[in-house]
């Protein structure tokens, strides 16, 4: 049986495990980020060279800790999966898709916002860190029910109390603005090239200009047009598979891919002082993403790898545990305060796992059935509502339908 046809599936199980490597990334970047020596952490943590804060920034296994590459890899993943159904299915039911995608992600959103103000409530979050670091811009030491309401407003709050909840603000965005994402992906089918170039390009340009609109939507863009094209990746990749040449030519693409993605790191502490060189290589994140999606997908090894138990495991999680985690990484910080800065994390990061499991199983995986709810309610009342004029419209064409036929 074609390889590729076995898993044409509306779910692309290697992405979900893809997801969840993303996830644990990002959880140890916020968990470094309590050491203010670490790089790139907000109050500009330098790391003497040959330390492990230097190992772990600027060489390969910054892989490890590229949070914020892998929020785009995130970003690429939404833009594909969300975008797929729409591209596959003829009448795509947009009056079901709005409530169901808010309820979606929303529901998840209120309940680890209320969780989160739980933790901060739990203890006084004063920092004994010099002001600008992450830890003290992350506490909340005057907390109040104010915060939870401001959080919970993706759009126009902000995510005080749980810091991850930024990223959350550009998924909700993408999600509105669907329809022209999918219409421009489409757009772009035969000169899909061009649209990544451009994407790339407008993802540069918001950088220099600090845009979040340029910097982040194109990654979602990316995502699009790799759905749009997911029949082609795969015939390709089912032709790569039957060559001699396969498996090295997809270690480079994915070597390739994840090194580009943390390309500004590899240039060392000083690529800042590079007039636009950081700006531009952040410019190409989305095409390493894209790189080790399609890498994902295609390559049978990695694929297996990320369709292991382990992967799907933390790919089950990995939206929970993207949003309980930040919370708790500070909880333990302050309960264990004056410990080395790593002994915290050795009680935060299971504890970030358990409540992960248990927020998907008790939250996550209900706010789904809710969420398919309040969009079949909305497209019966939509029906209801229009559904009789549509018939009589359908009745009064139905003559010239007829004749034309005929003819």
């Amino acid at each position: 049986m074609d390889e590729t046809r076995t898993n044409n599936s509306a779910r692309l199980t290697a992405l979900d495990g893809l997801r969840g490597l993303a996830a644990v990334v990002v959880v140890f970047h916020h968990a470094l980020y309590t050491n203010p020596e670490f790089p790139g952490a907000p109050g500009g943590g330098h790391a003497p060279a040959g330390s492990f804060m230097w190992w772990i920034s600027y060489t390969p296994l910054k892989l490890a800790s590229a949070g914020v590459e892998s929020v785009i890899v995130f970003f690429v993943l939404s833009g594909l999966v969300v975008t797929l159904p729409v591209v596959r299915r003829r009448g795509f039911d947009w009056v079901a898709y709005f409530p169901r995608r808010v309820v979606r992600l929303m529901v998840p959103v209120a309940a680890s916002v209320v969780l989160a103000a739980a933790w901060v409530a739990a203890i006084p979050q004063v920092s004994t860190q010099p002001s600008g670091t992450w830890l003290s811009n992350s506490s909340t030491p005057n907390f109040s029910w104010e915060y939870i309401v401001k959080a919970m407003d993706l759009l126009g709050g902000d995510g005080q109390i749980n810091n991850p909840l930024w990223s959350l603000r550009w998924e909700l965005a993408f999600s509105l603005l669907l329809p022209v994402f999918a219409i421009a992906a489409l757009a772009m089918r035969r000169w899909w090239m061009g649209g990544l170039a451009l994407a790339c390009a407008l993802t540069w340009l918001g950088a220099h200009a600090g845009s979040g609109e340029l910097e982040y939507f194109p990654a979602f863009f990316v995502g699009a047009v790799i759905a749009v094209r997911l029949d082609v990746v795969r015939d390709a990749a089912a032709r790569i598979n039957t060559r001699w040449f396969r498996h090295p030519l997809w270690v480079a693409l994915t070597v390739g891919s994840a090194l580009l993605l943390i390309a500004p790191w590899l240039l060392g502490p000083d690529v800042g002082s590079i007039p636009e060189v950081d700006n531009v290589l952040k410019g190409l994140v989305p095409l390493a993403a894209a790189g080790l999606v399609v890498a994902a997908l295609g390559w049978t090894p990695l694929r297996a790898l990320f369709e292991s138990r382990p992967l799907q495991f933390l790919g089950a999680i990995s939206f929970s545990l993207y949003l309980v985690h930040v919370p708790i990484i500070l909880f333990s910080t302050y309960l264990f305060a004056g410990q080395a800065w790593y002994v915290p994390l050795l009680f935060a990061l299971p504890l970030a796992v358990l409540v992960a499991v248990g927020f998907t199983w008790l939250i996550e995986k209900r706010s789904h059935g809710w969420s398919k709810r309040a969009g079949e309610w909305a497209s019966a009342r939509y029906r209801a509502w229009f559904g009789r004029d549509e018939e009589a419209d359908a009745t009064r064409r139905e003559p010239a339908v007829t004749s034309s036929t005929r003819t």
